[in-house]
């Protein structure tokens, strides 16, 4: 699949940074739910938001069209994002 040259996942953008995502892996796709938790937020390609805090356990807490929600490690470990 195709992916920009400077995308990243989504745990290693910078606190306080904004990003735009640019691919949700397959392996997301088979996760249990995750597709639709996903979609609920706005978490798509295409969408931009900011990463407001990192826990320490890899969770991110992003705002995405002025809602906060937080995305498990297992999510943003594998999220490809721009910043």
């Amino acid at each position: 699949g195709y992916s920009a040259p400077d995308a990243l996942p989504l745990r290693e953008v910078p606190v306080g940074a904004s990003f735009t995502i640019t691919r949700i892996p397959e392996e997301l796709e088979f996760e249990p739910g995750m597709l639709e938790f996903l979609e609920q937020h706005s978490l798509q390609p295409g969408h931009t938001g900011v990463l407001t805090v990192l826990s320490p356990d890899g969770t991110a807490t992003v705002e995405v069209d002025g809602s906060h929600v937080g995305v498990p490690a297992f999510a943003s470990q594998r999220i490809l994002v721009t910043s």
